[in-house]
């Protein structure tokens, strides 16, 4: 098979066409508010991978269809400095549709060679360009589920579309097309159906007559669910650890920026005008478009990775300073705070829990938690003081504060850290400039209780047998000290430790049902343990019985004393 030409030698009077119009149905729900091309691998989207490809000055042609805005906004905010025209595929689902008819759409855009390119592969190897017509291929074993080729003195000879054969061969999606008039009259004429969908090999039959030369490609497929976790895999170096991810929003780093995406446009919307308030505090948005926006990558670590004891008292007193500044709030600003912390803690929390009963179907038992007793989770909220809860300060916050969302620097000037704040929570309660102090704090808390950064390479294990559960975490020491200078910190500043350990148990709680197996169950009973101890220390005897306040009785919040 041929080899890929020298990088050094050019062919610039040629486009790229990358069909992205499909609508990913075998990759399940992980495409239900994405195109399957803006999928990371590696925090990199699928076709971001494809793009850097080809060289700056190429024309980048896209297909779109299925979720267009997706592929269209990513590629904006990512790829500002290309040249790159879309056409939208109207037609994308049912019978006629297909590959094939995508690139005919494209037709009018491809009036010179080009090379083919659907967006669920990824080479390593550098792309050859189209100066002769030629078609990447790979080893494969099951031949109906491809494209496969039959070759003969280094060209190939004939094309077998989704049939069981001998070839040893398959097509990959990738493909160079220099006789394009001939590509294109030959898929214009031959209409037929395979699977229901027109293919590309309708055109590539024609270019067969003019030589169509194979070239061998090391090959990783995003097509399917299972083959792009292990392509993610991969290209995570194969030590990708446990799947912290939700599939509702995604992080992307391409060419110096860090990209976000959220399912809910109203989030990227809300992280973007927080970000205005956090100023100076937090990178500065430089593009938002849709369901994304961007800032331009920092150079630092995260405070997880520089952990001692003077660096997390140097951050929680530049915390005290900067972000935790008290808001003085008229009569309705206070109700609609009070209104806000209810809605936050007691209404999410009762439906986080359900939430995550129904997922798991577990219900609502007393439980053994590693040798402790614990009673039915329901006796537990109701032994919780919702008004003390309730009753926040109203402060500047992150809303999700945890030292893998800190990013220290050293200033310039002085050489001193510098912290700045990643990953902001998008409101409190709907309230965008006014947050409680207390889930600051408790946040803060969870995060050097549990390290999340060893959650992610997979360092815990759970067991669950009946009733009885069983959990494990790996905590370093440098957390551990880190979670003393906290709590220390808490005393000296006279806030009120009890208060942020039931709030930290709520906190995880409400994570439960957003994780993946068996992580969810973890921080369902890890939350479920830490309720139950806090509130030993913190609730009279003579009071542990109580019922959960209603609603309607739960006062609204006043000025607070505490200052920090």
């Amino acid at each position: 098979m041929d080899s890929y030409r020298n990088s050094s030698e050019k062919m610039e009077n040629y486009k790229v066409c990358i069909l992205a119009a499909g609508i990913g149905s075998r990759m399940g729900a992980v495409t239900e508010h994405i195109n399957k091309a803006i999928l990371p691998v590696n925090n990199k989207a699928v076709i971001s991978h494809i793009i850097e490809k080809f060289p700056q000055e190429i024309e980048i042609v896209i297909a779109v269809g299925h979720l267009k805005e997706s592929v269209m906004d990513y590629v904006a905010i990512a790829h500002p400095e290309r040249k790159i025209s879309y056409v939208i595929v109207e037609h994308y689902l049912g019978p006629g549709t297909g590959p094939g008819y995508s690139l005919l759409q494209c037709k009018e855009q491809l009036q010179c060679p080009f090379i083919f390119y659907v967006a669920d592969t990824l080479l390593l190897e550098e792309i050859p360009p189209p100066d002769k017509n030629w078609f990447g291929v790979a080893p494969v074993k099951k031949t109906e589920e491809y494209c496969t080729v039959k070759i003969k003195n280094n060209l190939i000879v004939q094309l077998d579309d989704k049939i069981k054969c001998g070839n040893k061969f398959a097509f990959i999606g990738v493909a160079g097309v220099y006789d394009y008039l001939d590509f294109f009259d030959s898929l214009e004429k031959n209409k037929e159906l395979k699977g229901g969908e027109i293919q590309v090999s309708n055109g590539f039959t024609r270019l067969i007559e003019k030589k169509l030369v194979p070239v061998g490609v090391t090959w990783f497929d995003t097509g399917t669910l299972e083959n792009y976790r292990e392509t993610s895999k991969n290209f995570s170096g194969g030590n990708a650890g446990f799947d912290f991810s939700k599939g509702n929003e995604f992080i992307y780093f391409v060419n110096g920026r860090v990209i976000k995406y959220f399912a809910n446009v109203e989030i990227t919307k809300n992280r973007y005008d927080r970000a205005k308030h956090l100023q100076g505090l937090c990178p500065t948005i430089e593009a938002i478009r849709g369901n994304f926006y961007s800032y331009r990558k920092l150079n630092g670590q995260v405070l997880y990775d520089v952990l001692n004891s003077q660096i997390v008292n140097d951050f929680l007193q530049w915390s005290k300073l900067n972000l935790w500044k008290k808001k003085n709030l008229t009569e309705e600003e206070k109700h609609q705070f009070s209104r806000a912390c209810r809605k936050f803690y007691y209404d999410k929390t009762l439906e986080r829990i359900k939430q995550f009963h129904d997922k798991k179907g577990i219900e609502d038992t007393a439980n053994n938690i590693n040798g402790i007793s614990v009673p039915p989770l329901k006796e537990l909220l109701g032994q919780i003081d919702w008004e003390k809860i309730i009753n926040g300060t109203p402060t500047l916050f992150h809303g999700d504060l945890q030292f893998d969302n800190v990013l220290v620097t050293r200033d310039e000037k002085t050489n001193l850290p510098k912290f700045i704040l990643l990953d902001w929570r998008q409101d409190f309660g709907g309230m965008i400039q006014v947050g409680d102090l207390y889930y600051d704090l408790a946040k803060l808390y969870g995060g050097v209780t549990m390290s999340y950064k060893l959650i992610k390479e997979g360092k815990f294990s759970f067991d669950m047998s009946g009733s009885s559960v069983y959990y494990n975490y790996s905590v370093n020491n440098d957390l551990i000290e880190a979670r003393e200078e906290y709590e220390h910190f808490i005393q000296r500043s006279g806030l009120d430790l009890q208060k942020i350990k039931i709030i930290r148990a709520l906190i995880f709680l409400n994570m439960s049902p957003l994780h993946h197996d068996p992580f969810d169950l973890m921080l369902y009973f890890k939350g479920k343990l830490l309720l139950y101890k806090a509130l030993k220390s913190w609730i009279p005897e003579s009071e542990a019985n109580s019922t959960i306040r209603q609603k309607e009785n739960i006062t609204e919040s006043t000025d607070r004393k505490e200052e920090i």
